[in-house]
């Protein structure tokens, strides 16, 4: 098996066999891959703590010619990220934040800028401890722009009337935010106001480390991303399941 140095991140991890781990990395070389770390489970395993939830390392990964599942044999932590692991607000962010990256990057890709935005965001979220929802949000759109996924607030995207300080209606299928009088004829339309809208605009152009200077209201914060949400969900056409468990222990 040939070995592959790699340095990313880990976004999950599930039991496999009697005592190993699959884990699921995000890396600089490889993209999104998986890799199976035998005896991660026992009570000594040395490659535990690198295997944490977005803690950063250099991996030294094996792959087989005819396999998917890439080897872990060593790993060197560059950063845990541990501040981000003693709140369990934060922490189930983490987890809504792993989920929208296994879902929305294609396996086995390298995507360099996602992969800095991811950095920029842990080390926001860092800094800035509380703007959770505010920083997800930012994140979820930022990651459709480099990602292609289009999602225009300037102007209807179905008559292209301007939106400028009007209430509107965001629809997944049709790549943005409707005008009122489009807005009916669009089904899973997301009705959001005027307000919600030039907050969505300054989040996507605004710097990780600067989107903490939104100070939003806490009812309308929730209202808001919870609406960015489902709109991240429309467009993957599928549910995330830690959004759910995220409502379901964070009520607003």
């Amino acid at each position: 098996m040939n070995l592959i140095p790699a340095r990313g991140f880990v976004l999950g991890t599930m039991p496999y066999a009697e005592s190993d781990k699959i884990v699921q990395l995000f890396t600089v070389q490889l993209g999104l891959v998986r890799a199976l770390v035998k005896g991660a489970r026992k009570p000594k395993s040395k490659l535990a703590s690198s295997i944490d939830l977005f803690t950063e390392s250099g991996f030294s990964l094996h792959k087989k010619a005819k396999s998917d599942l890439y080897l872990l044999s060593q790993a060197k932590i560059v950063d845990s990220h541990s501040d981000l692991k003693t709140d369990f607000r934060t922490i189930t962010t983490l987890q809504v934040l792993a989920e929208l990256l296994a879902q929305f990057l294609p396996d086995a890709e390298p995507h360099d800028e996602v992969y800095f935005l991811l950095k920029e965001t842990l080390s926001a979220l860092e800094d800035h401890p509380g703007n959770q929802e505010l920083g997800l949000m930012a994140f979820g759109l930022k990651l459709m722009d480099l990602l292609g996924y289009p999602f225009e607030l300037g102007q209807c995207a179905e008559c292209g009337a301007s939106l400028q300080r009007k209430n509107a209606g965001l629809v997944p299928h049709r790549g943005g935010a409707l005008c009122e009088d489009c807005r009916p004829s669009a089904p899973g339309r997301l009705r959001i106001t005027a307000t919600g809208m030039e907050i969505l605009k300054k989040l996507k152009t605004l710097p990780m480390g600067k989107v903490h200077v939104l100070k939003l209201k806490p009812l309308f914060m929730r209202e808001l991303f919870l609406t960015v949400l489902e709109y991240l969900e429309g467009t993957l056409e599928k549910k995330l399941k830690m959004l759910d468990y995220y409502r379901r222990v964070l009520p607003g």
